[in-house]
């Protein structure tokens, strides 16, 4: 099959993806029809079973959704009516829409385009609908008094699923079988189970259900092709140019295809892969529903067509910033509380790249290169670059994907091969080689794990707690056990036993409230289409939100503030017990105060021993902090056999969760931010360099924090510019990898610029900043988020 494309020059593709591009600059816009079909749908199916309902009502959406190909577009679909859209999701959570409709445009948050009147009138008649529905009424109804009291009171102990409104997303889903088989295979598995199920069996009855609700998902996801077919059709019927119209022939011709079928060039897989994207979308929309190994699973097609001479580098090229393109076509809407925690429509689509084959074997190939020169011409929000750090790796590899990250003003996650593969055997998940990081930070095996994050643990509440017998500085409520007068501590182990305590009784909370909003997900919200695509769950004939991926199904609560938590042990340790400069009585009288009029405690308090400076009297104690923290969350289970696991990260957690906590032993004040990124040092406390502070993480044990772990770090550009300092930033972020870390990114720009950008935004529309593990235009971001990013270490020198 000849490309289209091989008449048109360079500069006109560089116009399409420019135009393409730049309509993603736009400010997001709210987008109301999955919200309105999936109500009127669930009106329709009120008597059947939950997971029929569910494959119904994304069967409407699909059917029913506004479709749409701009000019220029090679690859059809959108996932929602708008260029930018953010998507209604009423039965996670509906109430906040009302809340919000009128101020979206001036909240501190994640601000979006003013709704219509008529789009206000209508969500006011179908909301309502969701009251006493919702999975968080359901949280709501269910959820035991002194949990709720916990975690309301805390304000930000725990963050689950439905609390924050969006679907639990984060997974790692097998596009290789749709490109492979299509969906019109995968039906034909499915039907072939139907056969052979005994429905006198109550657990058959089960499957029998599910494998019905995937038919009916599959069904629609090939008509949802066809719909797109016959308006390419249309629209090439209408058109004039003749290149426009050979393009949109081709569309049709091809969306006619597939997914339905399996991909037969690189075009076909392309296509196929972004339609099925867009179903799991539409399904279970919420942060982190990646593209895996993209450079692997596209590789056959790509170099098929190249060596048949029926595609060119350039060709390709194209095609792929086109698909990147269009990740950036919708992102997760929250309301402002939780915008607050993940700021920066946090949407992450992973790409991941590099690393090892699943027989140990260097992985980079000529597609892997491919893609990186690619982000670099498109470098918006949503598509998140992943590069596995291994030994077996070119330096070539690792110099163009710091070359590209250092453009992009950082962007990309180095990730630890050696650290990511023990971690996955360490869980016990099979083909631990081929794991993928989904949502911001966490690592998971495509087809055969399934990992989601769970509550955000605020470590430096549990340490204030422990200082003052349980009871909140801020709020003066009991919120944790009575763990004894600290004021009558006689030794560091006190200290140390008093906050264990208050970690073993608070974690349960975070456990209990993330049990029982999954299991609102088991009962009401299940994912068929995302189960199809998963080996367990099409194994055992159960959904994903069941337990179809148990044993492998882990999910990690966020350990937040340890380096705040332990540089203030650290500073207790050292100076009331080793030194002796100060009582206990002293410095819980200056925490008291907020350190008012308490500049000598303060002030020996900042000479302390600090977390990222490369001294083990501090290190050791951050990582005990972890370890404690991940054997706590170890004894528990999860719904339908999922696995607690430790994770280390904020998102933009670190601003709310420091709200609700009163002045620390480190010297951070009351209410003032905690540690970002999850295992960072506190901002500006990392004055021993770059490698002393990598040095510092690299000593964690990452093994007791499976779930994944976060480092931000910031660069002066002028410290990766020439050749010399390039090849010096690769070798610095492959000690890191092979000596321990996990994950490392960074901001590779100066903080003058970025006070610029506050003060001339309109001259930064596409400035990105590392928020957390996710990308973001520095310009979207609240005040407040963007002096914490400007706060932090920017390093000097390397």
């Amino acid at each position: 099959m000849t490309s289209v494309n091989t008449q048109k020059t360079g500069t006109e593709a560089k116009g399409r993806l420019s135009k393409l591009r730049d309509k993603m600059l736009c400010m997001p816009e709210i987008c109301i029809e999955r919200g309105y079909l999936m109500t009127e749908s669930y009106k329709e199916t009120e008597s059947e079973p939950p997971i029929i309902r569910r494959a119904k009502a994304l069967a409407k959406i699909l059917n029913e959704m506004t479709l749409g190909i701009e000019d220029g577009e090679l690859i059809a679909g959108r996932s929602t009516s708008k260029p930018r859209g953010g998507m209604l999701i009423p039965e996670v959570q509906w109430e906040w829409y009302l809340k919000e409709m009128d101020i979206f445009s001036t909240r501190a948050w994640d601000k979006c385009a003013p709704l219509t009147e008529q789009e206000k009138t209508k969500m006011r008649e179908f909301l309502p609908y969701w009251k006493g529905k919702s999975l968080y009424d359901k949280w709501l109804a269910t959820i035991p008094p002194g949990v709720r009291k916990a975690h309301f009171a805390t304000a930000y102990v725990v963050n689950t699923g439905c609390v924050s409104g969006v679907h639990l997303a984060h997974p790692a889903v097998d596009f290789e079988k749709v490109l492979i088989r299509g969906l019109n295979g995968i039906k034909t598995e499915v039907d072939e189970k139907l056969l052979n199920l005994n429905l006198a069996d109550t657990k058959d009855f089960e499957k029998y259900q599910f494998f019905n609700a995937v038919n009916i998902i599959l069904e629609a996801a090939v008509n949802f092709a066809e719909r797109y077919s016959k308006l390419a059709s249309d629209m090439a019927e209408k058109e004039s140019h003749v290149q426009r119209k050979a393009e949109l022939r081709r569309i049709a011709e091809t969306c006619h295809r597939v997914p339905a079928n399996p991909a037969r060039n690189f075009y076909e897989a392309l296509q196929s892969l972004w339609l099925a994207y867009i179903v799991l979308r539409i399904e279970g929309f919420g942060p982190g529903i990646g593209l895996g190994r993209l450079d692997q699973y596209l590789y056959p097609f790509y170099q098929k067509d190249i060596e048949a001479g029926r595609l060119t580098r350039e060709e390709a090229r194209e095609l792929i910033a086109l698909l990147l393109i269009k990740l950036n076509d919708a992102v997760v809407l929250m309301s402002s509380e939780f915008a607050e925690q993940l700021a920066g429509f946090p949407t992450m689509a992973n790409v991941t790249l590099g690393g090892v084959t699943r027989e140990g074997k260097d992985a980079v190939n000529e597609l892997s290169y491919l893609i990186l020169d690619t982000e670099k011409d498109v470098g918006l929000t949503i598509e998140e670059i992943v590069i596995r750090v291994n030994k077996n790796n070119p330096d070539t590899f690792l110099m163009k994907a710091c070359e590209v990250a250092k453009s992009l003003t950082g962007k990309f996650k180095f990730l630890s091969d050696d650290t990511a593969i023990q971690q996955m055997m360490f869980d016990g998940k099979p083909n631990a080689r081929d794991y993928v990081v989904v949502g911001c930070f966490t690592p998971t095996v495509p087809v055969y794990s399934y990992s989601t994050t769970a509550s955000m643990v605020n470590l430096p509440l549990m340490l204030e707690l422990a200082l003052n017998n349980g009871v909140s500085r801020l709020t003066g409520e009991q919120l944790g056990p009575r763990t004894g007068d600290p004021r009558t501590f006689k030794s560091y182990d006190e200290v140390w036993h008093a906050y264990k305590k208050q970690v073993e009784a608070l974690i349960p909370t975070g456990i209990t409230s993330r049990n029982i909003d999954r299991q609102t997900y088991a009962d009401f919200a299940p994912c068929p289409f995302q189960s199809a695509l998963h080996h367990g769950c099409m194994e055992k004939g159960v959904d994903i939100t069941r337990g179809g991926m148990v044993p492998y199904a882990t999910e990690g609560h966020g350990l937040v503030g340890a380096p705040n938590v332990g540089d203030s042990l650290a500073a207790i340790k050292k100076a009331v017990f080793d030194d002796k400069k100060i009582t206990m009585a002293r410095l819980l009288d200056a925490l008291d105060k907020n350190f008012a009029g308490e500049e000598e405690i303060l002030h020996i308090l900042n000479l302390g021993p600090k977390f990222g400076n490369d001294d083990d009297y501090v290190d050791t104690i951050v990582n005990e902090v972890l370890t404690q923290a991940s054997h706590e969350l170890s004894k528990y289970q999860g719904i339908a056999g999922t696995k607690p696991v430790a994770a280390a990260a904020t998102g933009t957690g670190h601003l709310a969760l420091g709200s609700v906590v009163g002045a620390l032993p480190d010297g951070r004040k009351a209410r003032e931010p905690l540690s970002e990124g999850g295992i960072s040092p506190y901002q500006g406390r990392n004055v021993g360099g770059a490698t002393a502070t990598l040095r510092s993480v690299a000593k964690l044990d990452h093994l007791k924090l499976t779930g994944g772990s976060v480092l931000n770090m910031k660069l002066n550009p002028g410290e990766v510019k020439g050749e010399s300092k390039m090849r010096k930033f690769v070798s610095l972020i492959r000690t890191y990898c092979e000596t321990g870390g996990y994950l490392v990114q960074f901001n590779i720009i100066s903080s003058d610029m970025l006070r610029d950008a506050q003060k001339h935004p309109e001259k930064y529309r596409d400035l990105l900043v590392r928020v957390a593990t996710y990308s973001a235009y520095f310009v979207e971001l609240s005040p407040t988020l963007q002096n914490d990013i400007i706060a932090r270490t920017e390093f000097q020198k390397l």
